[in-house]
Parts: structure tokens; C-alpha cells; sequence
């Protein structure tokens, strides 16, 4: 009952903290009229590298899926940033039955990144890495447990390719304001 009496005053209170706080979203347009959805186009995405042989397909899934991400549009034809990206798999059994069989596996994917602006001199400009954890079931049949295991790779993968455009795209943000902000201090 007090919250309908009192909700347009805790909705104002709201929004002048959410205000007052800086925010401002990710996907808006700036004022010379460009998006960050158009600076992650200009994005080249390098082939990913991988620690181990077998380990080639998931990253040429990897690949696609940040190439659908940040090139919704096709690959950029003069790239403003390349990113580099080196991946790694770990598999561990964890859930071990008293015969010794294994009944659970936690698949760990890794990605170190690195974003390299191309106009200066291929600088590094930003640098990370994120981690992904999934976890499947083994069971009887090998076609269940192998197709579980595609399945937290695939879900791992598109986890590790939102966080790194995430990631991306809040660099790429800040510079954008740090420019405006510049261009605003000339006028």
C-alpha cells in the first residue's frame, strides 16, 4: 500500500541518482551521429589461436560467432583495431562414483585478448582475458555425453565472445566521450 502512495517520489529519487552517477548507455548515438555498434564494425577479428590441435574447430566457432557480434555488417574493408585472441581448453572429471567412473565434467575455456589500434602503429591499446565454466553430465551413452560436452563448449564460447565485445565496446565508449569531451572544451 505505501509503495503506490509513494512510487512516483522513489521513481524520481531513482532516476536523479541513476543521473547523478554518470550513467550513460552503451549503444547511444554521440553527437558527431556514430554508435559504438559502428566502431565494433570496424573491429578486424584475426584467426584465434589455440594452445592445443584439437582445439581448432571450437575456435573457428569462436571466430564466428565474435564476427557475428561485432561485423553484423561483414568484415570491415579499413580496420580501424585488430583483435588477437588466443583460447585455451581445459576438461576436468569431477563427479567420481565409487567404481571410479566419472558421472560429471567442468570444461573451462579461456581467451586471453589483446585490441591493437592499426593507426598507430598497431599499438595495443586494450588487453584481457576471460573465463568460461561449464558443466555437463557423462553418462552411459558416449553420443549423450559427447553431444553435453558440445553443448557446454558452444555455450562457453558464446559467453566468452559476449564478454569480450562487452569489453570492447566499453573501451571503445570511453574513447568516444574522452573525444567529445575534448571537442567540447575547443567550442
Amino acid at each position: 500500500m505505501w509503495f503506490s502512495k509513494y512510487s512516483p517520489v522513489l521513481c524520481a529519487v531513482f532516476l536523479l541518482a541513476v543521473a547523478a552517477c554518470g550513467f550513460q548507455p552503451l549503444y547511444q548515438k554521440n553527437s558527431a551521429g556514430g554508435t559504438i555498434s559502428d566502431d565494433l564494425g570496424s573491429v578486424k577479428i584475426a584467426n584465434i589461436k589455440t594452445k592445443k590441435r584439437e582445439d581448432n574447430r571450437l575456435a573457428q566457432k569462436f571466430h564466428n560467432l565474435l564476427l557475428d557480434r561485432l561485423n553484423p555488417n561483414g568484415r570491415p574493408r579499413q580496420p580501424a583495431y585488430t583483435l588477437s585472441i588466443t583460447m585455451g581448453v581445459g576438461k576436468e572429471e569431477t563427479g567420481i562414483q565409487i567404481t571410479d567412473d566419472a558421472t560429471r565434467a567442468r570444461l573451462t575455456v579461456s581467451a586471453s585478448f589483446s585490441l591493437r589500434d592499426t593507426a598507430k602503429n598497431n599499438q595495443e591499446v586494450l588487453t584481457g582475458s576471460e573465463r568460461s565454466v561449464n558443466s555437463y553430465n557423462i553418462v552411459d551413452s558416449e553420443f549423450a555425453t559427447l553431444s553435453a560436452e558440445a553443448d557446454a563448449s558452444d555455450r562457453a564460447i558464446r559467453e566468452l565472445s559476449d564478454a569480450i565485445k562487452l569489453r570492447i565496446g566499453v573501451y571503445l565508449g570511453r574513447l568516444r566521450q574522452q573525444d567529445s569531451t575534448r571537442e567540447d572544451r575547443r567550442r
